[in-house]
């Protein structure tokens, strides 16, 4: 796990600067504390921050070079113990690394790896004498890859604020269609664009390279698993997924909440692993977490660490989530997870797994079983944004994603909403505290269950997630899996009402800012009024906010 910048130049009078490549390298240090690294040439830079979980040896450092090759990596491979054995038939192998691994098996199979590798990456190959480059980003895109390029040079980045520094000269920008697009829609997370002009990501499940100095893009394909979903199968999955996640060389946790998700990787940590991992879960202040008992876990001796998310604190970390997300935040819940990581960072934990994904592959989501009716999806009151004409161009591409088929439902929400969203801000936040975020429910071989799974699989009886509930019941035997779910809602509402943060929000209001370009004020200040009274259109409030620190921070980029 880390965060790399790779620049290189594509005309022979461009000068790369390498005084502002060390500055713009100091922006994701924090990615990699354990051990950061520099290759500069006449023609490449590159730089790589560590954060060390399997092969603790600096022998494991990168960039890493072999047989006239090197490698930057962000990420883990799963199976490469799996993997190593059998490359050990072609290569001499100096480390016990992934990232080695991984190097290699794109020297033997080229762009057929994919099929072979399991895991989360983003990375980039390069062999100046060849003059070749090759990059890639996993399936559902759990580790970030932003790229800028223009005549004169490309840039590859784990996170965008090194891409800033480095075309400083050119003024920043933002892209004001997608922040439209996040207001009207709230489509946070696309898989293409930022919020920044000219500034990408490489699209999850895709691989590429340089042509002539045209940036080439392609999708992986994938082999299709013949197996028939049933409770045999999808159990000897979720094992084998969960126990590749668990091989860690430093210590691993969980992120637990009241749900299943989080849960059954507790339950098969301890069951098949043997493996008692410490807990953590976020509270709100005066939410009711009476049924998520401490005494539960105390009894069956799992060390479960609580972490309070107070109202006083709502401002401070709108500021922080905005800088560390590079987009507006989410929710409340994106606020949270600052003081949850900033927890796990002081226990000295590097590794946490969480639930992500479960929802998505299994229907675990009430929208999924809403029918979709007729018409447009709009923001509540169009008079509200500022150019209405913009947002409709972009309805038909959202909308016409939107269907009743539970199948087209799923994908879309794994691949290009709620999914691509949630991993944006769990990665950002998680390695600003330079701690390994791991989602074992999001693999390839669980993404064949979207297409695989009937409706009886999805709902029956009365439960959502029914074949992954009858699955781990079948496993632990305990009831807690055909429980009713408890939902539970991050308070943002309530931490808006606070009269402290409310008498925050007038002040923002009443002075001019840089997201009123995107709003008609007078009609925002009518709906503001509304929430103060009747406690409803908190969601728009906090786009207003969000949107607001977003811009105000990423302002200073142009002073």
């Amino acid at each position: 796990m880390c965060g790399f910048i790779y620049q290189q130049k594509k005309k022979s009078n461009f000068n790369i600067n390498s005084f502002l490549f060390r500055k713009a390298s100091k922006l994701i240090f924090h990615r990699g504390p354990d051990s950061k690294s520099y290759l500069q040439n006449k023609n490449v830079n590159v730089f790589h921050s560590r954060l060390k979980i399997i092969d603790l040896n600096q022998r494991s450092n990168q960039p890493m070079t072999r047989n006239g090759y090197t490698i930057i990596f962000n990420g883990e491979i799963y199976n490469f113990k799996e993997l190593r054995k059998e490359l050990q038939k072609n290569f001499n192998f100096k480390t016990y690394s992934d990232t080695e691994v991984l190097l290699f098996s794109y020297l033997k199979w080229k762009e057929k790896m994919f099929n072979k590798i399991n895991g989360m990456f983003s990375f980039v190959i390069f062999n100046n004498n060849k003059k070749e480059l090759f990059f890639a980003r996993d399936l559902f895109g759990q580790k970030p890859l932003y790229f800028y390029n223009d005549k004169n040079q490309i840039i590859f980045s784990s996170e965008i604020k090194p891409i800033l520094v480095l075309k400083s000269f050119k003024k920043i920008q933002f892209e004001d269609k997608e922040i439209l697009k996040y207001l009207h829609h709230n489509f946070y997370g696309d898989t293409k664009y930022t919020f920044f002009k000219d500034i990408f990501q490489i699209e999850p499940g895709r691989f590429g390279f340089l042509k002539k100095n045209k940036l080439i893009t392609k999708k992986i394909i994938y082999k299709k698993t013949n197996f028939t979903p049933n409770i045999k199968t999808v159990n000897k999955i979720i094992n084998k997924e969960i126990g590749e996640h668990l091989v860690s060389d430093v210590e691993t946790a969980i992120m637990i909440s009241e749900g299943v998700d989080s849960k059954s990787i507790l339950d098969i940590s301890r069951k098949v692993y043997k493996k008692n991992l410490k807990l953590f879960n976020l509270e709100f202040e005066n939410l009711d977490n009476k049924k998520f008992r401490k005494e539960y876990y105390k009894k069956k001796n799992i060390n479960l660490i609580l972490k309070k998310f107070l109202k006083k604190q709502m401002f401070r970390n709108f500021k922080y989530a905005a800088e560390i997300c590079e987009a507006p935040p989410l929710s409340l819940f994106t606020l949270g997870m600052i003081n949850l990581f900033k927890k796990i960072k002081d226990q000295k934990i590097k590794v946490v797994l969480n639930g992500q994904g479960v929802d998505e592959i299994f229907g675990g989501y009430n929208l999924l079983y809403i029918k979709k009716k007729k018409g447009n999806y709009y923001h509540p009151d169009g008079t509200i944004l500022s150019d209405n004409k913009k947002i409709f161009k972009y309805e038909s591409k959202i909308t016409s994603n939107l269907s009743n088929n539970l199948t087209i439902k799923r994908n879309y929400m794994a691949f290009n909403s709620k999914i691509p969203k949630n991993l944006n801000q769990y990665d950002k936040i998680s390695m600003k505290y330079s701690i390994e975020c791991r989602s074992p429910y999001l693999t390839k071989t669980l993404a064949n269950l979207l297409n695989k799974l009937r409706s009886k699989d999805l709902y029956n009886f009365g439960h959502k997630k029914y074949l992954f509930r009858k699955c781990l019941f079948n496993q632990t035997k305990d009831k807690f899996y055909f429980n009713p779910k408890i939902f539970k809602q991050a308070p943002q509402t309530e931490y808006m009402l606070d009269k402290y943060n409310l008498n925050k929000i007038e002040k923002l209001i009443k002075k001019d800012n840089l997201c009123d370009k995107f709003f008609i004020k007078k009609n925002f200040i009518r709906y503001f009024d509304d929430f103060k009274i009747k406690k409803n259109n908190g969601f728009i409030i906090w786009q207003y906010l969000s949107l607001n620190y977003f811009l105000d921070y990423f302002k200073k980029f142009n002073s």
